[in-house]
């Protein structure tokens, strides 16, 4: 089948009604298969039947950027989803892409890939904001997933991250692991905060004052890519 011209003006009427068929599919309870089927029809329509990542428009298919089998919770949500060329797609699988050992740290099989799972997040914004398609039913993550990835990354459920969802899962993948951090700053003898250091931040160390041990702030200079309007 030939590539789908590109209309750099989004259809909404045209994704509305691929949304449309896949929440009556998910309500109606259809296999999984059609279900499946019906958000990949979505994701297409919706990222303009193009690779989001390189613009090619031959041989595209929906990509789960959080793997249906190791978050299945993730598996029909609009947020989850990206468009991806043949070639882009392959990079994604590379390695292992099989189901999960969950009862080992995650990654530890090569098979999540966090760098580029916080790599198609950051793309997949920029992708919306530029296109004014961002709306929570186009890119939707559920509160629980995005509480897994907090999780991951040893963070405590109610932190805050800025943007859209997409853009606060970019936020958190993009973070350094907590536990990570809080041995290196262990291990050079300064005080560690648990809140997060966005991208392009400053993490600093007020000096010990009157015998009192100095004090860590972060100072955040990031600015969400997009803000619901009021």
């Amino acid at each position: 089948m030939g590539a789908v011209a590109y209309d750099p003006v989004p259809d909404i009427e045209a994704i509305s009604s691929k949304l449309a068929k896949l929440q009556a599919a998910l309500s109606d309870g259809l296999s999984r298969e059609r279900c499946l089927r019906r958000w990949s029809e979505f994701i297409r329509e919706r990222d303009g039947h193009r690779c989001v990542d390189c613009h090619s428009r031959r041989r595209i298919s929906a990509h789960h950027i959080s793997r249906k089998s190791f978050l299945t919770e993730a598996q029909f949500q609009t947020g989850n989803g990206i468009t991806l060329c043949s070639a882009c797609h392959r990079e994604m699988h590379r390695g292992f892409n099989a189901r999960p050992d969950l009862s080992m740290p995650v990654d530890a099989q090569g098979g999540e890939k966090l760098p580029l799972m916080e790599r198609l997040y950051s793309i997949l914004t920029d992708d919306a904001v530029e296109r004014n398609l961002m709306r929570d039913e186009f890119y939707f993550l559920s509160d629980e997933l995005l509480t897994s990835f907090k999780r991951m990354q040893g963070y405590d459920p109610g932190t805050h991250f800025p943007g859209a969802r997409i853009e606060q899962a970019y936020l958190i993948l993009a973070e350094g692991e907590l536990g990570t951090r809080r041995a290196i700053a262990e291990a050079n003898g300064v005080p560690l905060t648990d809140r997060p250091l966005l991208p392009g931040g400053l993490y600093m160390v007020l000096s010990e004052e009157d015998g009192q041990p100095g004090q860590a702030i972060v100072v955040q200079t990031y600015v969400p890519r997009w803000k619901p309007s009021t």
